[in-house]
């Protein structure tokens, strides 16, 4: 057998329920060279046996597409899983996928990606839009992410969240470049597997959230931009595994920002925006805290407590010494920063979008 153009990463913590979904549109795909390393990361739901009830004949078969089952023994993160299913994927595979379970990739989802880095060695990664599985019958569905966007506040943000999203929008340019976006969303991203070795994959220390930010922020410093395609949909049950707003999902926000910032900001964007930055973070714990919820100013305690500093300190330096994008290049991705209320907002609306009974 031939080895296979890409490895598509699943990692799958007590999500039984989004399986069959997400798997059956990776056997859908018109694209075929490729393998799928699906990572349970200690489920407790029965994942396992229904995958082994379900998917025997994918699982036993040595055809392409190929499902491998890597099994943990507990929950090691979004971070740690794709590490683990990293080090399955085949190592001459040319491209590395990661798709959260709780989607269902359109059946052309990894040709266009396939096809635009194929065509053009520059782009370190490619993405298209997530959409809210909950307007799936929609004309108009919404966009849950484009990619990730970056504000002046060191905030990164889903690209285009709540905006209407249509093929062949005004996204889409018959003719002209591709879009070019700060960095992919990690939960429908496709990576170059030299950028990767370049750069490095997740950090562990992350466990979930912001680590797709993290690397894009290492992909674009290394001279690797990524490329946006409008016409490689997947639909997304939004925060379908940690839970939008959950206090767990606010102490992982809080705790790994600072990490994003610390690690990869060049220290003269670092000191050009920092009143931006130390602002928004001082009005965010105050607003939580008046409202009771004490993780997002725990998370931030967390971040830096001297251990944690000292490994972000020998990584930054690992990060700027590689860098190879300009500051002014750099300059034109942050975006102006919301005003905290604005923030909000935008959280609202995705809570409103999520589906339903998550």
């Amino acid at each position: 057998m031939t080895q296979p153009l890409v490895s598509v990463i699943v990692l799958n913590w007590n999500g039984q329920r989004f399986l069959e979904k997400c798997l059956n549109s990776l056997r859908e795909q018109t694209f075929r060279d490729f393998e799928v390393a699906l990572v349970d990361n200690g489920s407790t739901d029965g994942s396992i046996a229904f995958l082994k009830e379900n998917f025997t004949g994918w699982l036993a078969s040595a055809e392409k597409p190929r499902l491998r089952l890597v099994e943990l023994p507990h929950n090691t993160g979004f971070s740690g899983g794709n590490l683990a299913g990293l080090e399955k994927c085949d190592p001459a595979s040319r491209y590395i996928a990661t798709l959260n379970n709780d989607t269902r990739a359109d059946p052309a989802w990894l040709e266009t990606l396939v096809d635009a880095l194929e065509k053009d060695a520059r782009w370190g990664a490619a993405c298209g839009p997530m959409l809210f599985a909950s307007e799936q019958n929609q004309d108009a569905p919404r966009i849950a992410a484009a990619g990730i966007e970056i504000r002046r506040n060191g905030l990164a943000l889903d690209r285009k969240l709540g905006e209407p999203w249509q093929p062949g929008g005004p996204d889409e340019h018959p003719g002209e470049p591709p879009i070019e976006v700060f960095g992919p969303c990690a939960g429908a991203a496709l990576y170059r597997r030299k950028a990767l070795e370049q750069v490095g994959f997740f950090d562990p220390a992350f466990f979930a959230y912001l680590e797709d930010a993290d690397l894009a922020w290492r992909l674009r410093l290394a001279g690797w931009p990524t490329v946006y395609l409008a016409g490689s949909p997947v639909w997304h049950e939004y925060s379908g595994t940690g839970g939008q707003g959950s206090p767990f999902k606010n102490f992982q926000l809080g705790r790994n920002r600072p990490w994003v910032i610390l690690k990869n900001w060049p220290r003269a964007l670092l000191l050009k925006h920092f009143f931006s930055i130390a602002g928004y973070d001082l009005a965010a714990c105050l607003y939580t805290l008046g409202k009771g919820d004490i993780q997002p100013a725990r998370g931030r305690l967390v971040a830096l407590a001297p251990k944690h500093l000292k490994r972000v300190w020998r990584q930054r330096r690992e990060i700027q010494r590689q860098r190879k994008a300009g500051l002014a290049d750099l300059e034109k991705w942050l975006q102006p920063a919301p005003r905290l209320r604005e923030n909000l907002r935008l959280r609202q609306s995705a809570d409103k979008l999520a589906t339903p009974g998550l």
